[in-house]
């Protein structure tokens, strides 16, 4: 996660005078195509291509940014953040790019993570002065919180098994990274630097 792709060479500079940037480029599970959101026309938008450069299509359509792509196991659906309402949710949609839907309602929501099974998606939610972790049943939607105040906790990434998450979190002081259990509990620190 968080390829930066390199601008086009031959792309027009935009009106400010700067050359379009690709940025946070995830290859999808079968390793053959990458999504990446650009600025190549105006604002932030998604896009997919194969990894040798063909095949590059437009994949959302919106004023609004549209950054942090994430794709499901089955490399069908693609999970990203916009600020379409106002504020930074959670959207998912086709890797085709049909069927747009909104899955956070709860104000700020960002960086989503699909779990290995593609069951539930994990991100980072504003709940106060800070931001905690939150998991959506996708079938359901129903959303449990994982942390609680206990700092700042974002970047969820699940384990290969599903059964725990790696996080980063300002709950000892400067940001950490710590694993806890997919039910939120037994927090370990990862990091001590």
């Amino acid at each position: 996660e968080g390829l930066l792709l390199e601008p086009t060479r031959n792309h027009a500079r935009d009106v400010q005078g700067f050359a379009p940037q690709s940025f946070l480029g995830v290859v999808s599970p079968d390793g053959k195509r990458i999504c990446f959101a650009s600025n190549r026309d105006g604002n932030s938008e998604l896009y997919v291509m194969n990894l040798d450069g063909t095949g590059l299509f437009r994949l959302t359509n919106h004023p609004a940014q549209d950054i942090t792509p994430t794709w499901n196991a089955q490399g069908t659906q693609i999970a990203f953040t916009s600020d379409r309402r106002g504020q930074p949710a959670i959207y998912i949609i086709g890797a085709d790019g049909t069927n747009l839907t909104a899955l956070t309602t709860d104000g700020y929501a960002d960086r989503a993570t699909w779990s290995p099974l593609g069951t539930e998606i994990a991100y980072a939610s504003r709940t106060g002065p800070g931001l905690d972790i939150k998991v959506v049943e996708l079938a359901t939607r129903q959303v449990r919180q994982l942390t609680f105040g206990e700092g700042t906790n974002e970047s969820p990434a699940f384990s290969p098994n599903g059964r725990h998450l790696a996080v980063t979190s300002t709950r000892a002081g400067r940001a950490q990274v710590f694993t806890l259990a997919r039910d939120g509990r037994d927090v370990r620190p990862i990091t001590r630097t």
